[in-house]
């Protein structure tokens, strides 16, 4: 009994998902500009990363001037224009109308613009750095509940075989 309550342990700690990768956003303003910052998630995997299911980029917020905390740009609610993180290139494309001030931001090329109401709030160049290592699990924790599974169905057999 006891055996099977740890590869039950060990079955339900290696199902946990792997864990996806992690990039700030510094926005650097020109002068008169204001600066800020941001971070997006993607699977760790996509080579372009697009905000639909299955499509790599899992999350993104730009905190920037007067769209910031709760008024941040945010790409699940900010329409319009595409967002695409581009891995090889290291590049953010990111168009999208604020669904809480309706201003507009614009990046593209490593460089940002800011507008409201067709007028520009500022503008500058970003850069995209990863943030702090997420460790993912190890391939061998993942393989402990098949090789537990393994030592059962062999213990079971010679259990069969003795008597």
């Amino acid at each position: 009994m006891r055996l099977l309550l740890t590869l039950v342990a060990l079955c339900s700690l290696s199902s946990v998902p792997l864990r996806a990768d992690m990039f700030d956003i510094t926005l650097t303003g020109n002068p008169g500009s204001p600066s800020g910052s941001g971070t997006f998630t993607t699977d760790g995997i996509c080579m372009l990363c697009f905000p639909f299911p299955g499509a790599g980029l899992l999350s993104g917020t730009i905190n920037i001037g007067p769209d910031s905390g709760a008024s941040a740009f945010d790409i699940s609610d900010d329409g319009i224009g595409p967002k695409i993180y581009n891995r090889p290139a290291n590049t953010f494309l990111y168009m999208g109308s604020n669904s809480e001030t309706n201003d507009f931001l614009d990046m593209a090329l490593n460089d940002w613009f800011l507008t409201r109401a067709g007028s520009s709030i500022g503008s500058g160049t970003y850069s995209i750095t990863p943030a702090a290592a997420i460790p993912e699990p190890s391939y061998l924790f993942l393989l402990m509940p098949i090789v537990a599974l393994g030592g059962l169905c062999w213990r079971r057999q010679q259990r069969r075989v003795r008597t």
